[in-house]
């Protein structure tokens, strides 16, 4: 099996890991979470979650709705899974919520890079020629 991922896909695994990483590095050498530490954690997993989605999934859009409707169902199950607990902690401040929007931010990267380097390569249009002239080699 060939893995055919895009910038877009890079794009989306690099945001995704540095979320993932401010959380466990955060998680690991924190001295007891404040209310306002999560909530500031959870703002900037939120944002690179909205980046990595926008990256990689908003692009092949038309894809993703022509596509499996169980995998449609369950990516939007749990994208608003991380929406919720992403608001619930905001609003809470409490970790379980923000471990729960790394956990399903994770997951949701994790589904859609398979999905993407499992998938046909997209074929590239011919280039257009000029008027009629022949494309210069």
């Amino acid at each position: 099996m060939r893995m055919h991922l895009t910038w877009r896909d890079r794009l989306a695994t690099s945001v995704v890991a540095a979320a993932a990483l401010l959380y466990l590095v955060w998680f690991t050498v924190g001295d007891g979470a404040s209310e306002s530490e999560v909530r500031m954690i959870t703002a900037i997993v939120l944002a690179l979650g909205f980046v990595a989605s926008v990256s990689a999934v908003v692009p092949g859009f038309e894809g993703l709705i022509h596509g499996s409707k169980l995998y449609l169902a369950v990516s939007s199950l749990l994208g608003l899974g991380a929406f919720v607990a992403g608001i619930a902690a905001l609003v809470t401040g409490r970790e379980v919520w923000l471990a729960l929007l790394v956990v399903t931010t994770v997951v949701l990267w994790a589904m859609s890079t398979m999905r993407h380097a499992t998938a046909a390569p997209r074929s590239v249009p011919p280039p257009a020629d000029a008027g009629g002239l022949a494309a210069p080699s």
